[in-house]
């Protein structure tokens, strides 16, 4: 067993990073939300972690690398309700996203033309609630990217895992941005609000609230009453997440065959639950090759290409190159 003063001395010879920034940080973290009123559990949670595996040992500070990215992008989510307001451009996008899927995903009912999430919120049944709110929850989409890249990095494939977990954290930052950019309101905001601007308007789990009637407590709606951003809708970071979970662990062959079904259940979630649109799918889908193709011109292919021996009549280009 490591003595506390053996844990001391290795703390003294670690990174300049971890022996100087997440204490401090952790603490002015922490008053400041007091001081703002929104201080909370999950607040401690994240320091927490921070300066528990910055402090805690040298292996903690190894497996850091991992979990230290997904801290800063829980940090940086829940900051957005400080100053989402002054950032968000002041046209709100009503008409865009739901016309979008009208014109082109509309599906006739009687003489209107419902978008697929419209159409599924008059086709609702408590099978379909169940399995989607269970897709849709925040335990699952989200603690799956991070299994995966624990899982790698566990494994010894820390170049896929740190390339995974920064490509998430890349993902993220960049729909956050486009949030701000192209403010658009989700399918259940139209439901419930109409086309009219409403910015004290709270977030809703809607279709999800289903789900919480079926197992009797507010899960849904405790997690999605506290979203950051009312008309963050586009792009859908929430098929996002099982999408590159999916691509980044493809080697492993076991989870292949839960991964890209479960990717396809949060995309069907997502609508039947009514909070994105076909558009929002496509455009989160779209900023995930976008992530994938800033990491693969700054930092080259994944996997390097394997040398073919003379007289081999494989490709010259290996297959296992991937973003």
């Amino acid at each position: 067993m490591i003595s506390w003063s053996d844990r001391l001395r290795a703390f003294r010879a670690s990174h300049w990073f971890y022996r100087y920034f997440p204490i401090p940080f952790s603490l002015v973290y922490l008053l400041t939300l007091k001081a703002l009123g929104g201080l909370g559990p999950e607040h401690f949670i994240l320091s927490g972690l921070l300066v528990g595996f910055s402090t805690w040992s040298d292996a903690s500070r190894r497996w850091a690398k991992v979990v230290l990215p997904v801290v800063l992008y829980g940090g940086v989510y829940d900051s957005m309700r400080w100053y989402a307001d002054y950032l968000r451009s002041p046209v709100i996008h009503l008409h865009e996203p739901h016309d979008f899927d009208a014109r082109f995903f509309g599906i006739q009912a009687g003489d209107k033309l419902l978008t697929p999430a419209e159409w599924w919120q008059l086709h609702t049944a408590p099978i379909l609630d169940f399995i989607t709110g269970l897709a849709y929850f925040v335990a699952f989409f989200v603690g799956e990217s991070i299994m995966v890249a624990l899982y790698l990095f566990w494994k010894g494939d820390q170049r896929r895992a740190l390339r995974f977990i920064w490509i998430f954290v890349l993902t993220n930052f960049l729909g956050f941005a486009l949030y701000y950019i192209y403010p658009a309101a989700p399918p259940w905001y139209i439901a419930d609000h109409g086309y009219v601007v409403d910015l004290s308007v709270r977030a809703s789990a809607a279709g999800a609230l289903r789900f919480d009637k079926i197992v009797g407590l507010p899960l849904m709606e405790g997690f999605y009453g506290k979203s950051a951003d009312v008309f963050g809708a586009i792009p859908s970071l929430h098929v996002s997440y099982p999408f590159l979970a999916a691509v980044y662990s493809w080697p492993l062959r076991r989870f292949r065959i839960v991964a890209v079904p479960y990717f396809l259940l949060v995309c069907f979630s997502a609508v039947y639950l009514n909070h994105h649109y076909l558009l929002d799918i496509i455009a989160g889908l779209g900023l995930c090759c976008c992530s994938m193709a800033i990491f693969r011109l700054a930092a080259g292919p994944l996997a390097a290409p394997q040398p073919i021996a003379a007289g081999s009549r494989e490709h010259l280009t290996s297959p296992h190159a991937q973003a």
